[in-house]
């Protein structure tokens, strides 16, 4: 259940991202009370690794505020809800993967001159690619 929960976020924010390059905060955090309270009852992890997991997206959003928004505080916001459904290790994995993902895709648009250095790209749709590859590995 808790798979096709963080799918649908994913989803959603995926196309979010896409279409406005923000995302609304108030989507997500249904979405984390939701796994809060889907944890309680069908716990896939410890609560040391709910909350490791949870840490990578707090850690997000505090670069975002010193940075002043270079990384979106939406996306960490949206990593401490992940970080509820995937612990840690899961967590660390999607946002890895996804970073990856986007590097080498910013670095196919800068050489295609498609875009220009300090351009936004969306950074949602790498995590459900992400967490696609996951799902498809039986990673999770």
């Amino acid at each position: 259940m808790q798979k096709f929960v963080v799918l649908g976020l994913l989803g959603l924010c995926s196309l979010e991202d896409i279409k406005r390059k923000q995302l609304t905060l108030i989507y997500i955090l249904v979405f984390g009370i939701g796994g809060i309270l889907l944890h309680l009852f069908v716990p896939v992890c410890s609560i040391y690794s709910v909350l490791w997991g949870m840490l990578l997206g707090i850690g997000m959003v505090f670069i975002s505020i010193v940075t002043g928004g270079s990384v979106g505080i939406g996306d960490g916001v949206l990593l401490v809800v992940t970080g509820v459904y995937l612990g840690g290790q899961g967590n660390l994995q999607l946002f890895l993967t996804g970073l990856f993902l986007s590097a080498l895709w910013a670095l196919a648009l800068l050489a295609l001159k498609k875009k220009k250095g300090k351009e936004e790209i969306a950074f949602v749709p790498f995590l459900l690619i992400s967490y696609l590859t996951m799902l498809l590995r039986g990673e999770i």
